[in-house]
């Protein structure tokens, strides 16, 4: 190695610190704990599953087709979102009677709307 890179190798190491190093006024606090996690909170975890759970009861009371439909709509099952004209091929049916079955899901859905008030106020 030649001594230039030798000597930017080594001040490199020197401007590495510990995440355990205390900071703050008290020196109480460790520097990893300031740091961004990209984890997801225990709260949001659980908020994530009663919201899945919910989703899935009010999936359960639409008939199976109303329910197939939204699924695939808004990839629910697999975050990948559908057209009409897809979910109209994949079910054998047209585009247009994709569209009516939605917005009966969609209607059907707002109706019990008390059980699902609690999302809809922020």
């Amino acid at each position: 190695m030649e001594p230039k890179q030798i000597r930017e190798y080594l001040a490199a190491a020197n401007g590495t610190i510990s995440l355990d190093l205390k900071v703050g006024d008290n020196q109480d606090t460790a520097l990893s704990e300031l740091l961004a996690s990209e984890d997801i909170s225990p709260n949001e975890l659980i908020t994530q599953e009663m919201l899945r759970q919910d989703l899935n009861n009010l999936l359960a009371s639409l008939k199976p087709v109303q329910r197939e439909v939204l699924i695939l709509r808004f990839g629910l099952l697999d975050n990948q979102e559908r057209s009409l004209a897809q979910i109209g091929e994949k079910l054998n049916i047209s585009r247009e009677r994709v569209r009516q079955i939605q917005m009966q899901a969609m209607t059907a859905l707002r109706r019990q709307q008390p059980s699902i008030g609690h999302y809809l106020t922020s």
